[in-house]
């Protein structure tokens, strides 16, 4: 460990990956045509045709991407005491929960508007393949939030408490501005969400939902707004909960919504899920890591021990995302410039590009948008969790994660997304075209008319059809004739 890494306070870490993991073992046998992501020392040319030709052998393959042996040292820091097996699934929620730890800050994005770190992850799994077991991370990254939020939950039940035993007429205690509850419970209805909110003043919060129904409950009771429609507000930068009521004790809010969440699903649970909303937008937001089914007869990954050594692997990482403003040297309204993310999305974006010029695959394409925006976040919280120093892994990490995600949610959502997409009809034209050009010839009568606005599904009856020609004849663009047709003066054929 170098002198400097000293001085940070990370403690030393064995070789990635960890040779004594049994489920390790099992995989270490991989095929030479694995995908490293690392296109570093390439020129543009270069890295375009080896970025198109991995990603035409990833997308057409029914295994995910396998993950880089060098991975950043924050994420084998939370990773350190997870099987191999999860690994890869369990590496994303990870830096979605650990973003939470950045008080007000956003970081700039490629088209220089500047974006808070909004990150979630869909983790989906077979039953019983262990996708719960990543609240031990979550456990131990957000410790410092976890009991606040418990503590100052307390104090808001005895105040609340102490008010319900006085009388009407009474003076009631006022509840203090520092009762910050930054976790999320998903038996939570949307005005509680709204009050929470409102309570934490903008500051990012995390939900884990252990099952993607649990999401529902924030549509129970009156006030209650779809799902969908939450998780679409917590995804977008200027996301707002807004909910305006009249009843003195009712919730009247209007701020800002940030809040990361994890989702632990079911194949058939995130397909009844997102059913209705493949073109919506919830879905084209959602991060999804899938864990594959095992082998019957699969030994089961063993979990480290979590204790004091775990913790302290984690600690400075923790300590540097709190100072990330004083760390990144932010501007006076938390906005960052980290240029190494930057240039990483600029080439992703030309990578991408590259391979829909192969396959013109329009579906693919739009689930890219919102897959480069958390791609290049992701990228800021590992270099933030660093101490804002870009390490040479982040790359290739942040690229194998934007196509691991995209190809789980494809793998899931696929067949679906592409037969709703196939669904979408625009008009090929949306004006109506003119009349008069449609008229074959330059002599036409009354009959002739009528036809045509039939034709065009408009209302063909006489009094309709003689008003339009009315309108015609007062603009000069047609006169009657003596034998009751009509001769076109514009518009010529």
């Amino acid at each position: 460990m170098n002198d400097e890494n000293k001085r940070a306070g990370f403690i030393p870490l064995p070789e990635w990956p960890i040779e004594n993991d049994a489920a390790h073992k099992q995989q270490v046998s991989e095929p030479s045509d694995v995908v490293d992501f690392d296109y570093r020392g390439l020129s543009k040319e270069e890295r375009l045709r080896r970025a198109a030709k991995d990603m035409e052998a990833i997308y057409a393959s029914d295994e995910p991407p396998a993950m880089p042996k060098q991975v950043p040292r924050f994420v084998k820091a939370y990773l350190w005491n997870t099987p191999s097996v999860f690994q890869p699934a369990f590496s994303q929620p990870g830096i979605t929960a650990a973003s939470v730890l950045m008080d007000d800050v956003s970081f700039k994005h490629t088209n220089d508007q500047y974006y808070p770190a909004k990150l979630n992850t869909l983790l989906v799994g077979p039953s019983g393949v262990g996708k719960n077991s990543v609240s031990q991370i979550f456990k131990y990254l957000l410790a410092d939030l976890m009991k606040e939020s418990h503590d100052n939950m307390e104090r808001e039940v005895e105040i609340n408490d102490q008010n319900n035993l006085l009388g009407s007429n009474a003076k009631r205690k006022a509840k203090p501005d520092d009762l910050v509850q930054r976790i999320v419970f998903t038996n939570t209805t949307t005005p509680a969400l709204a009050k929470q909110m409102k309570q934490n003043n903008g500051l990012p919060c995390f939900m884990e939902a252990k099952e993607i129904e649990d999401l529902y409950c924030f549509k129970n009771g009156a006030g209650g707004m779809s799902p969908l429609v939450l998780l679409r507000e917590a995804d977008d930068p200027d996301g707002k909960i807004r909910q305006r009521r009249v009843g003195e004790k009712s919730v009247t809010a209007d701020v800002p919504f940030h809040m990361n969440y994890c989702v632990s699903t079911q194949l058939e649970s995130a397909l009844s899920f997102f059913k209705n909303d493949m073109t919506k937008g919830g879905l084209s937001r959602q991060e999804v890591a899938f864990i594959p089914e095992q082998p019957i007869g699969a030994k089961e990954g063993k979990y480290k021990v979590y204790d004091e050594r775990y913790v302290k692997r984690l600690q400075p990482f923790i300590d540097n995302l709190k100072k990330t403003r004083e760390n990144a040297h932010a501007d006076k309204d938390g906005n960052i410039y980290c240029k190494q993310a930057y240039k990483l999305i600029d080439d992703l974006k030309e990578e991408c590009a590259a391979y829909l010029d192969t396959n013109f695959d329009r579906t693919w394409d739009k689930m890219t948008h919102r897959g480069l925006t958390h791609a290049l976040l992701k990228a800021c919280v590992l270099w933030a969790a660093n101490g804002c120093k870009w390490e040479p892994a982040i790359e290739p990490f942040i690229r194998w994660s934007f196509h691991y995600c995209l190809w789980s949610k494809f793998y899931v959502f696929g067949d679906r997304l592409r037969e709703a997409e196939s669904k979408l009809k625009y008009s090929a034209k949306p004006g109506k075209p003119n009349l008069l050009l449609l008229i074959s010839c330059n002599v036409f009568t009354l009959r002739d008319a009528m036809l045509l606005r039939k034709n065009q599904g408009m209302d063909d009856t006489e009094k309709a059809t003689k008003n339009m020609i009315n309108v015609w004849v007062s603009r000069q663009w047609v006169k009657r004739l003596s034998d009751g047709r009509f001769e076109k003066l514009a518009y010529k054929v």
